[in-house]
């Protein structure tokens, strides 16, 4: 066990220093008529608590190394259009700063409407896409400015600020409780993440909860009810799916999440799963490097 542990822990420590991660032997997608995803990682700005210039190259380099995906890192959003978005199947949003003005957004939004897709991950789900400013360790979250309605619908939630929040971070059993989906189609049941839960989300009747977390009320701040963690939204021609997972590398690191990332990606760019490689290893486990499953 003291093995297991140490080379988790060394194994997150080099990721810290290196977005590199494992290759895997998966192919690209046959439903792509053999070329990659091409995928666009919104990020370049976070608050003090997400700091993205190592998660979001981390990302990155998880999806290419299955050799499904072509990601790019875009680290100024602002400014971007339409023309910009042509080039891409899907967006993840790593992002928490400035809004972005009213080209990008309508862009961004149409480009998600019109039948592609986004993965919103974490750290999004609060801040000045939602009319929110402060969140410091010594300044509280107040409202300031107007939220960006088009965000709200594609993510399928409101959060009062009242609740924003989460319990102590901790280690904690995902359920997966839709098993139509093809996210988790050919995944076990359950799976481990090391992160923050957060909870007392609001999600609008459009939202489907695909996976769902226990907030254990003996954990400091828990709520004692059963808080989602997955969810997709339909938004005009286009799918979103989102995560209250992925706070920072030993989030990230986790098998469960990365199975979770690749997965949800390729269902927002083409509304499928193919089969093939999955990083998920056996849902008691915590070590590295993960076992490889076929689906």
């Amino acid at each position: 066990m003291f093995a297991k542990v140490v080379v988790s822990f060394c194994f997150f420590l080099g990721m810290a220093a290196s977005p590199a991660v494992p290759a895997q032997t998966a192919s690209p997608s046959p439903r792509t008529g053999g070329q990659r995803i091409r995928v666009l990682i919104l990020t370049g700005s976070s608050d003090w608590s997400h700091p993205w210039e190592g998660t979001a190259p981390f990302m990155q380099g998880v999806l290419n190394n299955t050799g499904r995906f072509d990601a790019k890192l875009e680290e100024e959003v602002s400014g971007i259009t339409a023309a910009t978005l042509a080039n891409y199947d899907v967006l993840v949003d790593y992002y928490y700063g400035p809004r972005w003005g009213d080209e990008t957004e309508k862009a961004i939004a149409d480009f998600v409407r019109s039948g592609k897709g986004m993965v919103a991950i974490h750290g999004v789900l609060y801040g000045p896409f939602f009319g929110q400013a402060g969140g410091t360790p010594t300044e509280p979250r107040r409202l300031e400015g107007q939220p960006w309605q088009a965000f709200i619908d594609m993510v399928g939630m409101t959060w009062d600020i009242n609740n924003i929040g989460h319990a102590r971070r901790h280690v904690f059993t995902v359920q997966w409780e839709e098993h139509d989906s093809p996210i988790n189609r050919d995944l076990p049941p359950t799976f481990i993440a090391n992160d923050e839960l957060y909870h007392k989300i609001d999600l609008k009747p459009n939202a489907t909860v695909l996976a769902t977390a226990y907030d254990d009320p003996h954990n400091p701040g828990g709520t004692g009810k059963t808080e989602p963690v997955v969810w997709t939204v339909p938004y005009g021609s286009g799918r979103v799916m989102v995560t209250v997972l992925g706070h920072d590398l030993l989030a990230m690191s986790q098998p469960g999440f990365m199975d979770l990332l690749t997965h949800g990606t390729e269902w927002a760019a083409t509304g499928a799963v193919a089969p093939g490689e999955t990083w998920m290893a056996p849902s008691t486990s915590l070590e590295w490097p993960p076992h490889q499953h076929q689906r």
